[in-house]
């Protein structure tokens, strides 16, 4: 196991709010970037291994979103073809790579934000500003409504911040356990 994975683990990754695809995504991101997130820690023995994490998933976030907001237009009307070639409920089979990425790195990037101690506010901004960006041709309510896609991604996004925020917090029966040990 890397000291990427190893370190994400640790924060939570096992239980973000995603389903098998975007775990692929993961698991493909985890591969791709061990080697320089290992080059990165030896680069910089003096920073905490949740600073370098947070740099590293900041870079490779801003990267993904670039990659998608490039991308974005064909993905868009490739979606569009595929709507009406084969219709709307087959077409949804259909998803392109860099959205996916931006999904997995987005949950990612959020869950170590919350390991970092990063301001609920900032995160709550960065994950309706991802959800927007992600879901931004599927809006179909108009802007003075809440769309329950996006709030729904949201706080799938928000999830993660949470579990990462958590990730060092003792659960109450270890915490009894320790108690017990000190009398």
């Amino acid at each position: 196991m890397s000291t990427l994975e190893q370190q994400l683990l640790l924060l939570g990754m096992a239980d973000l709010p995603i389903d098998t695809l975007i775990k692929k995504q993961l698991d493909q991101f985890i591969t791709a970037s061990s080697a320089h997130f290992d080059h990165v820690c030896q680069q910089r023995p003096n920073s905490t291994t949740i600073d370098l994490l947070l740099g590293f998933m900041t870079l490779h976030h801003q990267q993904a979103q670039q990659q998608w907001l490039h991308q974005q237009t064909a993905a868009t009307k490739m979606q569009t073809v595929f709507n009406n070639t084969i219709g709307h409920d087959h077409a949804a089979n259909f998803t392109h790579q860099d959205h996916n990425a931006l999904l997995a790195l987005t949950h990612l990037w959020l869950m170590v934000q919350g390991a970092s101690g990063i301001d609920y506010s900032y995160s709550n901004e960065q994950a309706k500003t991802q959800s927007d960006l992600l879901l931004e041709n599927e809006i179909t309510t108009s802007p003075l409504q809440i769309n329950p896609k996006l709030e729904l991604l949201r706080c799938q996004f928000m999830q993660s911040y949470y579990l990462g925020k958590n990730h060092n917090k003792v659960k109450f029966s270890t915490r009894i356990k320790l108690l017990f040990r000190k009398v």
